[in-house]
């Protein structure tokens, strides 16, 4: 392949991923603020500014697309508790890296957050519009690596030894879910203020 192919196919991949990406903003915008059944194919082209048929060139249905939107939130804060599971850092270093980086996280994809939350609640005539089983597995992935953080700051003495770890894991996802259902109903305070309190709560010398 000569230098100038290899570089109009660079391009040409460059140009594919920002349209793929202005058309999941818009697919974002629009879900995040109606129900499922109330934006339809026609709705996404017009926000993302192209046409029906170019939509499908990359994604087959709705129901994919917004399957893909599931993935791109998901994956973000598993690539996050995976880089702590995975660090050789001091344990309070690694874990206040985690939460400072999964609050930034957070904030960016607050609009994400909110679509995925309406995906799990979502049941569709369609078995491909089920979506709480996908959003299910990635909690289920969410709890196993909370779970070994948990843990190994239990063993290390920095997570006091009373706690029920298992407990501890389905209280964190519960409220970080419950601020972004409050979020949705209404403003309220930024999760920082409400989330450091509860781990300070959590990771502490041990008594």
């Amino acid at each position: 392949m000569t230098l100038a192919r290899k570089t109009l196919e660079i391009r040409r991949n460059i140009k594919e991923e920002e349209r793929r990406k202005k058309i999941k903003e818009a697919a974002v915008n629009l879900f995040s603020s109606r129900a499922y059944d109330q934006v339809s194919l026609d709705d996404l082209a017009r926000e993302a500014g192209i046409s029906k048929a170019l939509l499908y060139w990359y994604w087959e249905s709705k129901a994919a697309l917004l399957r893909d939107l599931i993935d791109t939130c998901m994956l973000s804060y598993l690539g996050l508790l995976q880089k702590a599971v995975d660090s050789n850092a001091p344990y309070m270093e690694k874990m206040q890296l985690l939460l400072l980086e999964s609050l930034d996280l957070f904030r960016e994809s607050e609009q994400l957050n909110k679509v995925v939350h309406f995906c799990s609640l979502h049941t569709g005539k369609k078995s491909e519009e089920d979506f709480g089983p996908q959003v299910n597995r990635y909690y289920e992935k969410c709890m196993d690596l909370l779970g070994t953080l948990f843990r190994d700051g239990m063993a290390k003495g920095f997570i006091r030894k009373h706690l029920d770890v298992d407990a501890m894991i389905l209280e964190t996802l519960c409220f970080i879910e419950g601020h972004i259902y409050m979020s949705i109903l209404g403003d309220r305070m930024p999760l920082d203020r409400a989330l450091v309190p509860l781990f300070n709560a959590f990771i502490a010398k041990a008594i």
